[in-house]
């Protein structure tokens, strides 16, 4: 399992409010350059969904999307704001092989530790169909806890790229961005895409 009991308690307790912070902020640019790269009437697994403001957008775009968290809080959120089913599941569960034309994850992965990343990425790739859009983002720094308990993995530019084992990836870019989170610390991104090979 790589969910952190912590980051997942904290996210069940403030789940209405870290909802409505997201839903707020609008809508993430990274999520529009995805969302062009899909057919029509794709099927998109939203990993690590939060709030379901993400999936509902796509849904409404007209995909069919699956959503996936591990906080069964927010899966209530999402079941409440925009009427989103949420499969409430760890990202070492995901076990779907070639259903997806489209994988999104918003500030999900970097909670996984780092060490199991490599096969969450080879679980994503496998759930992927061929040519399938992966995007993400995730923050840049060590291993940490931050000011609500939440943890992140290390992570940075070339530790992502080593994610992405060539022979399930192409098209493999990766962007720093700068931003802030929930607890308004200004905070180093990463923004990953690729494709299925």
């Amino acid at each position: 399992m790589s969910a952190d009991a912590e980051t997942i308690a904290f996210y069940d307790r403030d789940a209405a409010a870290y909802a409505a912070h997201v839903a707020a902020h609008g809508l993430r640019p990274s999520l529009e350059t995805f969302e062009a790269a899909l057919p029509r009437n794709a099927r998109v697994l939203d990993l690590g969904c939060g709030g379901g403001q993400d999936a509902a957008w796509l849904h409404d775009g007209g995909h069919a999307v699956t959503a996936m968290d591990a906080s069964p809080g927010l899966a209530r959120e999402a079941k409440t704001r925009w009427d989103i089913d949420v499969r409430v599941a760890d990202f070492s569960t995901l076990d779907d092989i070639n259903t997806f034309d489209g994988v999104w994850s918003a500030a999900a992965l970097h909670h996984a530790q780092r060490d199991h990343l490599p096969d969450i990425f080879a679980r994503i790739a496998r759930a992927l169909r061929p040519g399938g859009a992966f995007s993400a983002t995730m923050k840049a720094g060590e291993d940490r806890r931050d000011s609500l308990g939440r943890f992140y993995c290390a992570m940075d530019a070339a530790a992502a790229h080593a994610l992405f084992d060539e022979h399930a990836w192409a098209d493999v870019h990766i962007r720093a961005t700068e931003g802030a989170g929930y607890d308004a610390a200004a905070t180093p991104w990463l923004v990953l895409t690729a494709r299925r090979r």
